[in-house]
């Protein structure tokens, strides 16, 4: 098992003892996540973003993110319809199965399968990835939080969020044919490598086995429509794109990731369901480390 997972999970267990025992609250949680939502995470998409290239082609990745992501999303919102669910709910469930865990669980897998090269087009799809977590899941959780929001101040609280404004820098640094001063990646580092060990412990703190226990079947629906969904998308996008070798790897493995940890920040910054949203990306994870020693011989079977 990766390293970097490793940590993650020791992070997360520890985070789930703290809240069992008491010892920090669901109030800890939010407000930790509003830390790592207004400073860690836009310090994370400037630094990680900054050293990919864009070369001609390079837009085949992010697209394929687009054909993966934006199907499900509509799935699951038609979905939670369908259900009947409360509106924080509704918007718990399309954030999480829309949101892919590829920090965690792709980039090792696949720097440890296919080396830089294929930790390129790992992070060229992340670029498509984040961008729709920015704009459209983003916009989808605010709109469906708990307080129902006029139009006016859902769109102020979308285009003030600091995740956000980051992206739109960092892409127009890059669009532009420039990186970011050495100096201003020395002041984000340091804050970018707090986002991982915060964001874990913000998804452990928020778990609740009662709150496990009364979700555990729309978790599970959840984890399906995410990994088994995405899969599915996955493999029509690589064939519509005429996609091989390495890159058809990627984006494959990376389509059926678990949900990611952000969404659980973002929850508990519009007031989602965040029980609901905690859950899933929980089971997913646990899906997705069953499934771990079997990725690289995977990844490498997808290549031929």
């Amino acid at each position: 098992m990766p390293v970097s997972l490793q940590v993650f999970i020791t992070i997360f267990v520890i985070g789930v003892l703290l809240r069992s025992f008491g010892i920090l609250t669901k109030t800890h949680a939010e407000r930790l996540a509003t830390v790592v939502f207004s400073v860690s995470l836009p310090a994370t998409i400037l630094v990680s973003l900054d050293r990919v290239a864009l070369t001609s082609t390079a837009w085949k990745l992010p697209v394929t993110a687009c054909l993966i992501t934006l199907p499900v999303v509509l799935c699951s919102w038609q979905l939670a319809r369908f259900l009947r669910l409360p509106r924080a709910s509704q918007g718990g469930f399309v954030l999480v199965t829309g949101s892919i865990n590829s920090v965690y669980f792709a980039f090792p897998v696949i720097l440890a399968t296919f080396g830089d090269e294929g930790l390129v087009h790992a992070v060229l799809f992340d670029l498509g990835q984040t961008t729709l977590t920015l704009s459209v899941l983003y916009g989808l959780a605010v709109w469906h939080g708990a307080q129902v929001p006029t139009t006016r101040s859902a769109a102020i609280r979308f285009l003030s969020s600091p995740p956000l404004w980051a992206l739109i820098c960092i892409l127009t640094v890059k669009l532009s044919g420039h990186h970011l001063f050495p100096w201003v990646l020395e002041i984000l580092r340091p804050l970018h490598l707090t986002t991982t060990p915060l964001a874990s412990l913000v998804l452990g703190l928020s778990i609740s086995f009662s709150a496990i226990q009364r979700t555990v079947r729309l978790a599970a629906l959840g984890v399906l429509v995410r990994m088994g969904g995405g899969l599915l998308l996955g493999l029509f996008a690589v064939w519509l794109l005429n996609m091989a070798s390495v890159e058809r790897a990627v984006v494959i493995l990376v389509a059926a990731m678990p949900s990611a940890v952000s969404a659980v920040i973002i929850a508990a910054e519009t007031r989602l369901d965040e029980e609901l949203v905690a859950s899933t990306v929980a089971l997913s994870i646990c899906v997705g480390v069953v499934m771990l020693p079997w990725l690289p011989r995977l990844a490498e079977m997808l290549v031929h």
